[in-house]
């Protein structure tokens, strides 16, 4: 009854989502589940929802997550002949995304670095001041 109860739990979120991408879908356009996972991590980051109450099929779905990517790759493999005719186009965006993506991780590590040394010597002299 506990796995009903959390399937319920996960369900009712994404139908949540969905229900409010349909009423928004005039202003804004996007997809119920991406609603329904900005609902669920809200309700886990305020402790609405506790993680161990949608645990182990939170667990189940994560493991056997390859199997989500096969109506994907079905999908892909009809659209051959239009993917073949924009290859330079998805090429040319892949290598763009792959390289700002690269950039913006490799500032937010160097800012992160930053901020730790800046704790760290503040930590040091604080200690210093009250020794």
């Amino acid at each position: 009854m506990k796995i009903f109860n959390q399937l319920g739990i996960i369900f009712g979120i994404w139908a949540g989502g969905e229900l409010i991408s349909s009423l928004c879908s005039d202003f804004i356009k996007i997809p119920g589940t991406i609603v329904g996972m900005i609902i669920l991590f809200l309700l886990l980051q305020f402790k609405i929802i506790k993680e161990e109450t949608i645990k182990e099929v939170s667990d189940f779905l994560l493991n056997n997550m390859a199997l989500f990517f096969v109506p994907a790759g079905v999908s892909l493999i009809n659209s051959l002949g239009l993917i073949g005719e924009n290859m330079v186009v998805l090429l040319l965006s892949v290598t763009a995304a792959t390289m700002i993506i690269m950039f913006v991780t490799g500032k937010t590590v160097d800012i992160m670095i930053h901020k730790k040394q800046v704790g760290v010597e503040e930590e040091e002299s604080d200690e210093e001041r009250f020794a």
